[in-house]
Formats: structure tokens, C-alpha cells, sequence
């Protein structure tokens, strides 16, 4: 150092040697000026090449980025970019679908305005980053197209690096704060060329963000944020067969209140109900349902975006089932063996942990239409409460507890009270299951709504003092015993004629019922009797046809009826 000092002072020390260190110096000054300068008024240029050179290159040239204008203000830390897109390369596409390596999500993103304030290193965009304060997106409308090909096609959630290319797709972002407001988002399907899921009206909060190489390695991390909040105004999509509609309204989910709320949810049936049967060439179900309101409580939200729920409970409030089927039409001849509720929840594909389900204030109708009356007859439950415990799927829970209890109350035809308890024994081979009731008093008049246009029986008087069963089912059939308590029963059978739309008393058939019924349940003097049931399952049938069969079976046994 001492002989540079010595060798400087030396050239310096004739007035040649300081023209020349004075030349090197103004030489100096007018390279950084010209630099600052060049800076200055090429920044935006330089800082729109390494963004789309970026965004090309970590996509593996599948996707282009482009935008109107960059705004900066350096000194006060601002950055704002507006009308931003995000497109991908339909040729890049192409070639890649050619070699394999087709992602299985694919994106458009158009972002009317983003804004960063508090940016500590706006020169870092040259290195692809941004560190800031807060970031806001602002009236996003994104498109999520499935291709249902690459390694996570099977993922109903987007996968991590969906994220990373929705907040730029940058080496580093960073920020306290990261909202996104008035968010459009559609789900589609590449080969299929329709439209999925909408959501409509989305916001997030994301706290503490860091997106890099290993932030998406932090299990603390959602989004790759510490803290989410997600709104959401409506989510709709529809049926693949286009029978329904189906939406969900008001949504919210918090990570640090760990809940999930949702205000109302909706199954809404595109057709009404002749035009619903006429569609198709079977029998079948049709479903009317609505939910006032959803919560879920102490949700895990990290497992949550891994696809898996995890809550201690999910509180269902006012729900409003209806279901209607029509007889005159034949059944498929489809095989519905492992087909039970407990046994279907073991084929959704997503895995979830929920301690209890409570229902509450719930109104339940089935309604079905006759193939000889043509007349439909429906059975309604009022009040209803339900609470089923251990829902789960997972398998890990299920080794330590098998058992899935079904516990629900309510209040048959608005008149009398009616408790069901079931036990379902989750993944047992043969599909079993334990279920148990109790029936009170009423007027057994009231079950002419039902009777006269499902059974062609029609109920002159009499009293039910009560009912009870006890069922046991398997994949094949259901043993049990059913009591049910009565007195002073009369009957007429019905029959409607031809071109008719009434039915009329079948005068002879009337008459010789009521012989061969027995009227009362005891008899006076006789013990009460108790029948014990089987009823084989016609594979073909459902879960609760199966078990109304064999209840059926030991009403009319204990009546008196054997055919």
C-alpha cells in the first residue's frame, strides 16, 4: 500500500502526471454518469426483459408475461405495474405434451393493477426479487386450466408453484402484507373444454410472505404466508351430467381463528321433477337440498391446502333435504354392493378427520311416486338433529377406532318423536352396521297421505302407542326384531280404475283385510308380540331400502300380514 502511495504522489507531482490522474477522474464521473443516466431512462426496459426472461425461463418457456406500464418510485420505495398478463404458449404447449412433461395445471392471469409500497431493494428486480412492505393484486381474473396429465393431476388443489406464478414468479418475494381484492377465479378442463368451478368475489390476506426455493419447505407456512384469511362471495359449478347446480355463498376461512364458515349452500335440481324422470332411461334419486349455514371449527388449514380436512367439528345448521323418485320407471341393474354410506366415504379421494358432525333444525322429505296410483306419497321428518361422531376416512384414525356413530331425532310427519342410533363399523369387509330406533304415539290416520297412495291401504281408524327395532345389516342382508304397539286398527283397500285419477274402496278386499289383520298389539290377555326379521338384500338397492324393507317386514308381520 505504501508503494502505491509513493508510485501516486510520484506521478502527481509534475504537472503532466495531474492532467493525466485528473483525465482518469472526469473519465470516471462521465462512466457513472452515463450510467445513472442509462439507469434512469432504461430501468424499465431492463427491469421488463429479466421479469419476462424470468418468467420464461423457470416456466421451461411455457409462459409469457406482459404488461402496459411499470411505475417507480424509487426514493419512497413504490412500484406499481398495471395490466398485467400472464399467458401461456400454446405452441410450448404443445411440444411439451409431445415429450411428456406436460404440468398438470396450466394458467392465464390478467391483473388490472399491482401495487408494491415499502420496497427496500427496488434495484433487485434486475435479480428477479422484490422485498417490500405490501403487496397488493387488485381485481385478478384467473383461469386454472386441468390438463389431467403430469404428476399431481389427480389434485383438486392447486399445487404450490400455482401460487409462486400467481405472486410473479420471481426468484424472492417477500412482504409483511400481501392482499389480493376482488378476485375472479375459473377452473376448466383442457380436453374436455368446460368450465369447472367459479369463484366469485375472492379476497385474501396473506401475513409475513416469503416465496423462495424454501419457504415452500416451511410446514408453519400456508401459501407461503405465517397467517391467511381467504373471502369468498360465491362458488358455483355444476354437475357433469347437468342435473344440478351447485353453489356455496359467503365463504370464509381464517388461520388464525382456524375456522371455516360458510353462510349458505345450495343443490339445486335443473329440472323439475316430470321433466328430472323423463331424462332418464332408470330409475333414480332426484336431490333438492339447502344449508342456511356451515361452520367448521378448529380446522388445520396447513393439512387443509394438502387436501386433507382436519377439524374437531363441522356444525350444519337448517339443512332442507328433499328427495323424489318415481316408480313407473325400471330400475338399472347395477350392482350397489360396497355402496353404504360408510363404505362410499372410503372412495373420496380427499382424506378428511372431523370428530363430530352436528345437524340441527333440519327438515328431511322423501317423496315417491306409485307405479299404480300415480299418485305420490311423502314421508317428512321435522326438527331434525342429528350427531355423528369419528367421520373420517382416514386410516390411521380408523385402526385405533373403526366405529362411526350416527345419533338423529326429529319429529316423523310433524307429529310424533322419532330416534335412530346406528353404528357403522368403518372398513369392515363386509360392510356392517348396527341400527336402532324407537317410534312414539300418534293417530295412525296420519300415515294416510302415505298408505293410500304408496300402499293402496287406506286407514279408517286406530292408535300407534309406539314402535322399536333393532337391526343388524351386512353387505347381503339384515336381521333384527321390530315391535310396534297399536290398537283398534281398521283398513280399506284401494284400487284405482282404468282412466280414473281416484281411488275407490275395494269393497270385498276391504272386508276380508280386516279379518285376517289383527286390530291390536296386544290383544287383551295375550302377550305383546315381538317379530324377528330377515330380509335378503336385492343388490340392486340402496342402503335405506334395505332397512325400511326389513322394518316394513315386521309391521305387516305383526299385523297380521305375511304376504
Amino acid at each position: 500500500m505504501q508503494a502505491i502511495k509513493t508510485k501516486f504522489k510520484k506521478v502527481t507531482a509534475t504537472p503532466k502526471g495531474r492532467i493525466i490522474v485528473f483525465s482518469i477522474l472526469v473519465f470516471l464521473i462521465a462512466v457513472i454518469a452515463a450510467g445513472l443516466w442509462y439507469w434512469n431512462t432504461h430501468k424499465k426496459r431492463i427491469i421488463r426483459i429479466n421479469i419476462e426472461s424470468a418468467v420464461l425461463k423457470k416456466s421451461n418457456g411455457l409462459y409469457k408475461i406482459k404488461y402496459d406500464t411499470l411505475s417507480m418510485d424509487e426514493i419512497n420505495g413504490y412500484l406499481s405495474i398495471s395490466n398485467l398478463n400472464l399467458i401461456y404458449d400454446s405452441i410450448r404447449y404443445l411440444d411439451l405434451e409431445r415429450q411428456e412433461q406436460v404440468p398438470s395445471i396450466l394458467l392465464k392471469i390478467y391483473i388490472p393493477k399491482i401495487s408494491v409500497s415499502g420496497v427496500k431493494t427496488p434495484r433487485a428486480l434486475i435479480d428477479k426479487e422484490i422485498v417490500g412492505r405490501k403487496l397488493e393484486i387488485i381485481n385478478p381474473v384467473i383461469n386454472i386450466i386441468y390438463t389431467n396429465s403430469g404428476k399431481d393431476s389427480l389434485r383438486v388443489v392447486p399445487t404450490k408453484e400455482v401460487y409462486e406464478q400467481i405472486l410473479g414468479n420471481l426468484n424472492l418475494i417477500q412482504a409483511d402484507t400481501v392482499l389480493i381484492s376482488g378476485a375472479q377465479i375459473t377452473t376448466s378442463s383442457q380436453r374436455a373444454k368446460k368450465t369447472g368451478v367459479q369463484f366469485q368475489d375472492v379476497s385474501i390476506t396473506l401475513v409475513n410472505v416469503k416465496v423462495d426455493s424454501t419457504s415452500s419447505m416451511d410446514t408453519t407456512r400456508m401459501l407461503f404466508a405465517k397467517e391467511i384469511s381467504i373471502t369468498c362471495g360465491k362458488l358455483a359449478w355444476s354437475a357433469d351430467n347437468k342435473l344440478y347446480n351447485y353453489s356455496a355463498n359467503g365463504i370464509d376461512v381464517s388461520s388464525v381463528s382456524r375456522h371455516l364458515h360458510i353462510k349458505s349452500f345450495q343443490i339445486v335440481p335443473t329440472m323439475n321433477e316430470d321433466v328430472f324422470v323423463k331424462s332418464l332411461p332408470t330409475q333414480d334419486d332426484r336431490f333438492d337440498i339447502s344449508v342456511s349455514d356451515i361452520k367448521m371449527q378448529n380446522i388445520d388449514l396447513p393439512q387443509l391446502f394438502e387436501e386433507n380436512f382436519v377439524a374437531d367439528s363441522l356444525l350444519i345448521s337448517e339443512p332442507s333435504i328433499k328427495i323424489y323418485r318415481d316408480l313407473s320407471i325400471p330400475r338399472d341393474k347395477k350392482n350397489r354392493v360396497g355402496m353404504f354410506p360408510h363404505q362410499l366415504m372410503q372412495t373420496i379421494s380427499v382424506n378428511f378427520r372431523i370428530e363430530k358432525v352436528i345437524l340441527t333444525n333440519g327438515f328431511i322429505e322423501y317423496k315417491e311416486r306409485h307405479h299404480i296410483s300415480r299418485q305420490a306419497g311423502h314421508i317428512q321428518y321435522y326438527n331434525v338433529y342429528a350427531a355423528i361422531s369419528n367421520f373420517t376416512n382416514d386410516k390411521n384414525k380408523i385402526a385405533i377406532n373403526n366405529v362411526m356413530t350416527l345419533y338423529m331425532n326429529s319429529k316423523f310427519l310433524n307429529r310424533t318423536p322419532l330416534k335412530v342410533t346406528a353404528l357403522f363399523y368403518l372398513l369392515n369387509p363386509k360392510g356392517r352396521f348396527d341400527l336402532n330406533g324407537s317410534f312414539g304415539a300418534m293417530d295412525a290416520t296420519a300415515l294416510n297421505p302415505i298408505t293410500e297412495r304408496t300402499g293402496l291401504t287406506r286407514i279408517i281408524k286406530g292408535r300407534i302407542n309406539g314402535m322399536q327395532f333393532n337391526l343388524q345389516g351386512h353387505n347381503y342382508g339384515i336381521d333384527g326384531r321390530v315391535k310396534i304397539l297399536y290398537e283398534d286398527l281398521k283398513v280399506a283397500m284401494l284400487e284405482k280404475d282404468k282412466g280414473s285419477k281416484e281411488l275407490d274402496k275395494k269393497s270385498l278386499s276391504s272386508f276380508i283385510g280386516n279379518i285376517i289383520i289383527m286390530n291390536s298389539n296386544p290383544i287383551k290377555n295375550e302377550n305383546v308380540r315381538v317379530v324377528q326379521v330377515h330380509a335378503d338384500r336385492n343388490v340392486n338397492t340402496s342402503f335405506f331400502n334395505m332397512s325400511w324393507k326389513a322394518i316394513f317386514k315386521g309391521v305387516k308381520e305383526t299385523v297380521g300380514i305375511n304376504k
